[in-house]
């Protein structure tokens, strides 16, 4: 085994350790509704504390932690808006951080799967910013995977980067809008009611916006 096959195996174990202590240890308790509580009354004592929900969030993203988790917390602290961008800027470091880590892990993984690989690598330069801008806006898709399976597969990262960037957006400013609604101060009866009719435009947007991409991409693909 050469250094740089030494160092993937390192940092996989690592990885792997990492994700089996949170998911199949004790430690998993700590991602509870209780717990997330508690984390959101750590950091509101923390004058750094958006640094720490940033760097949290980044480090989340590697693990496979939910973002929900953080996103929530940020909405709930900080309000939607610096909410929202705190979230944002925490999702975008840990995204950057996976894809970089999954291609140096899958560096030369397509290329062993010979015609497959090379017609996977192909669909990814033609199409990878279409595709991975639908991935990110619909909710659900589990987002570190998605980070990683960019790294392996090669993707531009430029590419990477815009469609993870404008299609996390969305999503980051329903939650955290959702997380501070909930939470946060009294509402009028008015002021419930006009959150509620944005809420519920943001949440058709996410819906509708990968739906029309995804039709004018099969319009092309027949012309």
């Amino acid at each position: 085994m050469n250094r740089r096959n030494a160092i993937k195996f390192a940092v996989f174990a690592l990885l792997a350790a990492g994700v089996a202590a949170l998911y199949f240890s004790p430690a998993r308790t700590y991602l509870t509704k209780e717990h997330l509580r508690d984390l959101i009354t750590w950091l509101r004592g923390l004058w750094y504390g958006p640094i720490v929900l940033i760097a949290l969030y980044a480090g989340g993203c590697v693990f496979a932690i939910p973002a929900s988790v953080f996103v929530i917390a940020a909405g709930v602290i900080w309000g939607w808006k610096l909410g929202a961008v705190y979230a944002i800027t925490g999702g975008m470091l840990g995204a950057v951080a996976s894809y970089f880590v999954g291609g140096f892990l899958g560096e030369g993984l397509l290329e062993k799967f010979g015609s497959a690989g090379r017609a996977v690598r192909r669909q990814v330069e033609s199409a990878g910013f279409t595709s991975m801008l639908i991935v990110r806006l619909i909710p659900g898709p589990p987002f570190a995977v998605w980070n990683y399976a960019a790294g392996i597969a090669r993707m531009r990262f430029r590419d990477y980067f815009w469609a993870t960037l404008i299609g996390v957006i969305p999503s980051h400013i329903v939650f955290t809008y959702c997380a501070d609604s909930l939470v946060n101060g009294t509402m009028t009866q008015g002021d419930a009611l006009r959150r509620l009719v944005i809420v519920c435009a943001l949440l058709l947007a996410l819906i509708a916006i990968p739906l029309v991409i995804k039709k004018r991409m099969g319009a092309r693909a027949v012309e």
